[in-house]
Parts: C-alpha cells; sequence; structure tokens
C-alpha cells in the first residue's frame, strides 16, 4: 500500500465498524481485541487491533491490512518515539513502512491525559470511522 490509496482510505467518508470493542484479558497487565473488521467501499481487508495497560494507563488502537501489515496506529502513553513523545500516532509514508513497523511518528499532545473512550470517540472522529456497535470501557 503506497501514501496516496492510504490517503484515500483515511479520507473515505463511508467507513464502518459494526462489532463491539471489548478488551479481554490478554495476561496481568494487558487487555486486547483483536481482527474488529473496518468496513470500507475500496474493499480493503482492514482491520483493528487494541491494547490497554490500566497500570500505566496505556492505550493503543493499530490499523492494519490484512496480508499487508499495519497502516496506522495511535498510542496514548506509550513508549517514548524520539521528539514524538509517549503519546503519538504513526503513520504510513512509504510503501515499505507496514513491514517496518510504521517507523514515522507524530505527536498526538490532544490525546493526552484522557481515558480509552475519549481517544476512541477523537480516532473515530478524525478518520471519518462511524462505529454503531458498543465499546465497552476497558478503564471502568
Amino acid at each position: 500500500m503506497n501514501r496516496l490509496i492510504f490517503e484515500q482510505l483515511r479520507e473515505l467518508p463511508d467507513k464502518e465498524i459494526t462489532d463491539d470493542i471489548i478488551f479481554k484479558k490478554e495476561n496481568m497487565n494487558t487487555l486486547s481485541f483483536d481482527n474488529v473488521k473496518v468496513l470500507n467501499s475500496m474493499g480493503i481487508d482492514l482491520l483493528l487491533n487494541g491494547k490497554y495497560k490500566p497500570d500505566i494507563p496505556s492505550i493503543r488502537f493499530n490499523f492494519y491490512v490484512r496480508g499487508i501489515g499495519p497502516v496506522c496506529r495511535v498510542e496514548v502513553n506509550s513508549s517514548v518515539h524520539g521528539e514524538s513523545g509517549r503519546t503519538h500516532k504513526h503513520t504510513l509514508h512509504k510503501e515499505n513502512c507496514p513491514r517496518r513497523n510504521l517507523p514515522y511518528t507524530e505527536p498526538r499532545a490532544d490525546l493526552e491525559n484522557r481515558n480509552a473512550e475519549e481517544v476512541w470517540r477523537i480516532v473515530c472522529k478524525q478518520a471519518n470511522i462511524n462505529h454503531s456497535g458498543n465499546f465497552v470501557k476497558p478503564d471502568g
């Protein structure tokens, strides 16, 4: 996937998630969900997974294309990524970015000090995603 196709997908106004997002215990420190389908008119097999670490707390939403890899990831209160800090977004810039786990980041200070549901709503709004299912808050 190249940057042009990624931007077309990102800007599509008709993306929808109909599934509920329910974080389940992955291990002692992490709740997660996986393989949530993002419906879109381009027919791209776009999926979403997420992780929440309540002890920190940190949240991650990772959008990926089956067979290609990640195309966008939002991380709040995560590992430091250079000048982008702990709260940032990874995006596809070049065709090889999915294979390199999206090395390009940009700071997202607007997401700091927000709970998981608030971050989710902002991500959906900015990515033109209608989530018609339920978002079960991992942080109560």
